[in-house]
């Protein structure tokens, strides 16, 4: 195996330990926000990354049965599946996965800048893969953003290897968040 991909993997492990050492998360509170007229519920990382997600996939040293059982298991809290095919106001901070004119219409959201490219290995809660339902949107980076779209829940393996928990179908970015 690449020797970065063990390092991610590895990493990824201890990131998982140590949130299995966590203590039971504390429910958060559902707040809203007013968009154009429309009250929203307000979806954020405090929310989303406020409980332990234990990775089972091929990266993780899982066995096949393991990962079998972890396709159909859920472990998002029911706080969480409240949020699942709703429109809410996602906060975020935006990494550009694709480009075309200087638009990206697919990108993550994420909990911190210092998930991913810049520290530590984000866990699948961590983050919010977003397409964007028309064109894209002009990246900003390295500030909060808002979005409002659909949010699902929606583990996704490709192969052993788990790539996705959550995603959303962006239907309007309302750019820095203020």
């Amino acid at each position: 195996m690449n020797p970065f991909l063990r390092l991610t993997f590895a990493l990824m492990l201890a990131c998982t330990a140590l949130r299995a050492q966590m203590p039971p998360p504390k429910v958060p509170e559902v707040t809203y926000v007013q968009i154009e007229g429309r009250e929203l519920r307000a979806l954020g990382f405090n929310i989303l990354s406020a409980f332990p997600y234990k990775i089972f996939d091929a990266g993780s040293g899982a066995t096949a049965e393991e990962i079998k059982a972890a396709m159909t298991r859920d472990q998002v809290p029911a706080w969480i599946h409240a949020y699942d095919r709703q429109r809410v106001a996602l906060s975020g901070y935006m990494m550009p996965l694709t480009f075309e004119n200087g638009l990206s219409r697919k990108f993550i959201m994420m909990r911190d800048l210092n998930t991913c490219c810049y520290g530590a290995v984000p866990n699948m809660n961590d983050y919010v893969i977003v397409t964007m339902k028309d064109r894209g949107i002009s990246p900003i980076q390295d500030v909060p953003v808002l979005l409002v779209g659909t949010f699902r829940i929606e583990q996704k393996y490709e192969g052993d290897y788990l790539v996705s928990l959550f995603v959303m179908e962006g239907d309007k970015f309302l750019g820095q968040q203020k």
